[in-house]
């Protein structure tokens, strides 16, 4: 099912990528693997993953400038956010592939004909994203291109939601290959939402980026889960920038997004055994059917308030500070 090509050199880059760099002239490759689109958290595991809907979904591989077949590199698994592939992601990708990074970009969208999930979430459910990540780690762990002790997630919006979940020892128990995991995790303004009432977590280096008027995915519940985290001895970090709002790091300036979901009222937990969705305040909700998945969001989800954009103060924050930190990761 895995069918590898190598991209020549020179030539156009897939979908959105083709609009920063027409005529990249670095190494790409357009990697095939198998997949699946899932609906329902608990249908990540067991019985349930096996009637999910199979597909072929694919990612490209960006090599580091003068790239040394020869040795092993270290790998970020990246996936983009609720609008697709934007520059600003596309910029922090080559700010990795220039510290000398392989770079692996997901296309969760592309690969299933959708160009956005903003004011949706079931077109693309975030089940389905955490789970291409899962299966992305699997792809690469035996890759002899790759040093498997250093293999990142790095993810932004509902990308970052797959990032943290991939944390989740249980999910990482159930889907990954025998002693596969990630070496850390880097988030941008993650949904730390529907957070497992198991706090079994990821001891790696975990890096979240947000701001700290972010009313899509709110800050606060990545506060309190960076502090639980570290308190049960993880390495988990937070930047949260005053005044900043859902993609602060991004080139177009703050406005409504009229369509997008504000999560700030939501208190969603994930059950830890049974592994569903729910809300503790109303239990007959149900997030495995599309209709009653989207009567369950807008029991506690607004459309009409969330802002979304640069940061003057901040925009270029995250940027600096990942810079201090990919030597390091190395």
């Amino acid at each position: 099912m895995k069918n590898l090509f190598i991209l020549a050199l020179g030539t156009l880059f897939v979908g959105c990528f083709s609009s920063v760099a027409e005529k990249p002239s670095y190494l790409q490759e357009k990697i095939y693997y198998p997949s699946k689109n899932i609906l329902g958290f608990e249908n990540i595991f067991g019985e349930g993953l096996s009637a999910q809907k199979d597909l072929e979904i694919f990612g490209v591989m960006h090599f580091p400038d003068d790239y040394d077949s020869s040795k092993p590199y270290s790998l970020i698994i990246a996936s983009h956010g609720s609008s697709n592939w934007r520059a600003h992601h596309l910029e922090y990708l080559e700010q990795m592939r220039k510290a000398d990074f392989i770079v692996f970009a997901m296309h969760p969208f592309d690969s299933r004909g959708v160009n956005s999930t903003v004011g949706n979430q079931i077109n693309v459910t975030s089940e389905s994203v955490i789970y291409d990540m899962a299966m992305s780690l699997n792809l690469l762990w035996d890759d002899p291109r790759i040093d498997n002790n250093k293999i990142y997630a790095a993810g932004w919006s509902l990308g970052g939601t797959a990032t943290l979940f991939n944390a989740w020892v249980p999910l990482q128990e159930s889907l990954n290959k025998p002693n596969a995991s990630f070496s850390g995790y880097l988030m941008w303004y993650p949904g730390c939402l529907a957070l497992p009432d198991l706090n079994k977590w990821d001891e790696d280096f975990m890096q979240i980026y947000i701001g700290e008027e972010d009313n899509w995915t709110p800050p606060k519940p990545c506060i309190e889960l960076v502090d639980v985290i570290n308190r049960n001895g993880g390495n988990a970090n937070i930047e949260v920038y005053p005044n900043a709002f859902h993609s602060f790091d991004g080139p177009n300036p703050l406005k409504l997004w009229p369509d997008a979901y504000s999560w700030a009222n939501c208190k969603l937990k994930l059950n830890g055994d049974t592994k569903k969705v729910y809300d503790p305040e109303n239990i007959e909700l149900d997030f495995s059917d599309p209709k009653a998945r989207r009567v369950a969001y807008e029991s506690c989800a607004v459309k009409g308030e969330v802002m979304a954009g640069a940061s003057p103060e901040y925009q270029r924050a995250a940027f600096d500070h990942l810079a201090t930190l990919l030597p390091d990761l190395n």
